[in-house]
């Protein structure tokens, strides 16, 4: 997290591997034994133990794929707050490999992709997720769009903002939620909820 300005915050947090995220991890992971092992097999097939020659090959190769594309099921949630209370939310992917100058918001350093970017005085609510009451009022609402970009909709940290897109439909974010985040917000927007924050290794409900 960093930031000179105390209305700034940015602050990333690893994906935790569940649901969806984590069916990509796996079948990303058999991908590279799998993809490598039958094009060898085919080889060996139709040359013969001149195969064998192409094993150094795929060694040298396997390094710049596998970071080419495990950062894409491996990834950070990141937002950023800046320029007078915008928030901006992206998955992080590492450093990139070649700076896209068309993107004028993001780091040249930066792999990221935006999900998100609004005002956060534009949220009609920013409200603990895991917290039963406002669960309830946030599920009596009927959203079906629901960002997930927290670590875990579990996480007890996790909040969400309502907002309402371009085309007017109501929808939600999910985000971990920091003690200086959470101050910002408050700052920027009166209907922000303020809660105990939780941190790692307490025992939680007590």
């Amino acid at each position: 997290m960093s930031g000179e300005n105390k209305y700034n915050c940015d602050y990333a947090v690893p994906k935790k591997p569940e649901g969806s995220y984590k069916t990509k991890r796996t079948i990303v992971r058999a991908t590279y034994i799998i993809v490598p092992l039958a094009i060898l097999a085919i080889l060996t097939v139709c040359l013969g133990y001149v195969a064998f020659v192409s094993v150094p090959f795929f060694l040298i190769m396997a390094r710049p794929v596998i970071n080419g594309t495990w950062r894409y099921v491996n990834y950070d949630q990141r937002y950023e707050i800046y320029n007078a209370g915008t928030i901006r939310f992206t998955r992080y992917y590492g450093k990139k490999f070649k700076t896209d100058k068309n993107d004028a918001h993001a780091d040249e350093k930066i792999a990221e992709k935006l999900i998100l970017e609004c005002k956060i005085k534009d949220f009609e609510i920013i409200a603990p997720y895991n917290v039963p009451e406002h669960r309830k009022s946030l599920d009596a609402m009927g959203i079906t769009n629901v960002i997930n970009h927290s670590s875990s909709p579990s996480n007890p940290n996790v909040y969400y903002a309502v907002y309402t897109n371009e085309s007017g439909e109501k929808c939600a974010v999910l985000f971990d939620m920091i003690e200086k985040t959470l101050g910002i917000m408050e700052y920027y927007n009166k209907n922000t909820v303020p809660t105990e924050l939780h941190f790692s290794g307490e025992e939680l409900g007590k």
